[in-house]
């Protein structure tokens, strides 16, 4: 009797501990409970199988196209908003006006030129920043910024032009002001890390983003140091880094560990916090949780996207999130209308709906236009209503951005190094070989 009772119990404690899941119940895991609803995947997985389930009916609707007569700094303004620029190229012919000191196993350009005045100002890869007049096609002063015995570290860096001076986020741990007419130095901020990003102007304000996760605040005028905030730092990083997005009074800042702030303009202070990053990629070790595209502003709504695999749209005032997809990319999107193009593991071209991220149509990019997809597609634009995406092997795409169809592919004489940009209905287009061409 005693051994029939002994093994009932023991049976009992089997199917007790099987139920509860033995390692949880031990104390070895940590409860694993499961979230309400049901988890939604909208695009293809890797392996292209899948097809977007979230499908929007909403139609895309593009702003007016306009011309823009100054590009003072990459995407051409604070809040990264996309214009649908208005210009008179046919995209058939690529002419070389100026080349710099093309890219090199140690030395990259990351970032775009800028225009103002009919000048354009370009940063090579040994760090020579360049003045080029684009009426008379000659270069009018050239400087180079490397620090005094420290060269080969020309990798990234940045332009943006504020009033008559050039200022410029260098890899050499400096912030940099010159004379925008003869090149020579206004001002010179030392700081504490490498710069890959361009520097955001707005009003009379410059904030620089470091390597190593830190972002300043200066007085444009003078170099001041206005105020300053720090983020965590992160081993794993990629090679590029994000410029901040201004609007109003708000800043937001991206860090490379995946989190990202608003901050007052005025004083540095913390309005709100959040992250891309949950407990799943926490525990995953040798993660990249980068945030290499610049946040874009629209309104009341920031839409950021991150190298862990989301794009969220966020409460510009809250930092609460409307919603957050499963799409990875290191390009910036092109918000533009009622609408959102972005890249998708440098694979396909998608276009959501800003409200509720909807899917409203997805192109997969043939695999043989980036040669397996060794080569990355840059951020998309709009130029007269069609969209342009760069990249790949030496591609130019023009797509129609009301159903994703491709209207017509053009071969490129180089890789481009970023997005093109667009002044006076002119297409510029800076290249890994050191090279500015326009686009006619």
């Amino acid at each position: 009797m005693k051994k029939t009772v002994k093994y009932f119990f023991f049976l009992i404690s089997i199917v007790v501990l099987t139920g509860c899941g033995t390692r949880e119940f031990l104390g070895f895991e940590k409860k694993k409970f499961k979230l309400p609803g049901k988890r939604i995947a909208i695009l293809k997985e890797e392996n292209n199988e899948n097809i977007p389930i979230l499908k929007s009916k909403i139609e895309v609707v593009l702003d007016e196209s306009s011309t823009t007569s100054d590009w003072l700094q990459s995407n051409s303004s604070a809040n990264h908003l996309s214009i649908n620029h208005l210009s008179d190229s046919k995209l058939e012919v690529f002419k070389t006006l100026v080349s710099g000191k093309g890219e090199t196993k140690n030395s990259k350009i990351l970032t775009q030129p800028v225009i103002y005045k009919n000048n354009i100002f370009f940063l090579d890869a040994k760090s020579n920043v360049i003045s080029f007049d684009l009426i008379e096609k000659r270069i009018i002063w050239k400087k180079n910024i490397s620090s005094e015995g420290e060269k080969n570290h020309d990798i990234g860096g940045g332009l943006a032009i504020y009033k008559d001076t050039l200022i410029i986020n260098s890899p050499y741990r400096q912030i940099i002001s010159l004379d925008i007419e003869s090149g020579e130095v206004i001002w010179v901020k030392d700081i504490e890390s490498a710069l890959r990003s361009s520097p955001t102007i707005y009003d009379n304000k410059l904030l620089s983003l470091t390597l190593g996760n830190k972002l300043y605040a200066l007085n444009a005028e003078s170099g001041d140091l206005l105020w300053e905030h720090q983020g965590l730092f992160n081993n794993t990083t990629l090679m590029s880094s994000p410029k901040v997005a201004i609007d109003e009074n708000i800043v937001i800042v991206p860090y490379s560990n995946g989190d990202f702030f608003a901050l007052n303009l005025n004083n540095g202070r913390e309005i709100w916090r959040n992250s891309f990053i949950d407990l799943e990629v926490k525990e995953t070790t040798n993660t990249f949780t980068d945030i290499d595209a610049f946040p874009v502003i629209k309104r009341d709504m920031v839409f950021m996207t991150s190298a862990v695999g989301k794009l969220s749209a966020i409460n510009k005032k809250t930092g609460n999130k409307f919603w957050t997809k499963d799409i990875f990319s290191t390009q910036t999107p092109a918000v533009n209308g009622n609408n959102i193009f972005i890249i998708n593991k440098n694979k396909e071209l998608i276009c959501l709906n800003i409200i509720d991220g909807g899917v409203k149509w997805s192109l997969n990019i043939d695999e043989g236009l980036s040669d397996q997809y060794r080569y990355r597609w840059m951020a998309p634009i709009l130029i007269n209503s069609k969209l342009i995406i760069v990249g790949g092997e030496k591609k130019l795409i023009i797509i129609d951005p009301f159903n994703g169809s491709i209207l017509s592919i053009k071969k490129m004489p180089s890789f481009p190094t970023t997005s093109p940009l667009v002044v006076g209905g002119k297409l510029y287009l800076m290249l890994k070989n050191g090279a500015v061409v326009s686009i006619e």
